[in-house]
């Protein structure tokens, strides 16, 4: 799952950028990053990021093989986190799960859906069939960079899921199928 990286891109603004897996030394740097991802939209994340000790129990606990987190660094500063989940056994080991946090100088100029299009080649080259993304509701742009890159709506539950201030928010399951051929992303 590591081959190809450290990967070098260069952004729609001509920004250099490295993309590579996560390593145990990063953890300072991954928190610094979270650390600067606006509040309001820390609130939408399954884990409260802004505490060290949960970044640091993820560098401790690298499994390539369970959860591939990407990052994407421009001089030596961490812009971005892609992560690829998945399980090796048991009815769901052929779908993997995607997450994408990016910083916000960093939106809107293609390094959201260059991190993803990394996932996707990743767990196709794994073997996975399908990924699944989800996204709290009312997230638009998330889910028109989803729609982009072939991901499907497939499910809605309404008031699913709750923030970390208690709000309730409907969350939006949408899934691509990696065995169908991959259709030309314009960037």
């Amino acid at each position: 799952m590591l081959a190809g990286f450290p990967k070098q891109v260069t952004l729609q603004t001509g920004t250099s950028v490295t993309i590579r897996p996560m390593v145990k030394e990063d953890a300072e740097k991954l928190h610094a990053f979270f650390c600067r991802v606006p509040r309001e939209n820390r609130l939408f994340l399954r884990d409260d990021v802004s505490l060290r000790e949960v970044i640091d129990s993820w560098a401790e606990e690298l499994d390539y093989e369970k959860v591939l987190p990407l990052v994407a660094e421009v001089d030596d500063t961490i812009v971005a986190d892609a992560t690829l989940h998945r399980q090796k056994f048991g009815w769901t080991s052929h779908v993997g799960k995607v997450r994408l946090v990016v910083d916000v100088d960093y939106r809107g100029k293609g390094l959201g859906m260059l991190m993803v299009k990394e996932l996707i080649d990743t767990a196709r080259k794994a073997g996975l069939e399908i990924l699944v993304a989800e996204i709290m509701g009312g997230q638009a742009s998330s889910l028109s960079a989803l729609k982009r890159l072939g991901f499907e709506k497939e499910a809605v539950f309404y008031n699913y899921v709750k923030d970390q201030t208690g709000e309730e928010h409907d969350l939006v399951v949408m899934m691509k199928n990696l065995q169908i051929e991959p259709a030309m992303v314009p960037f």
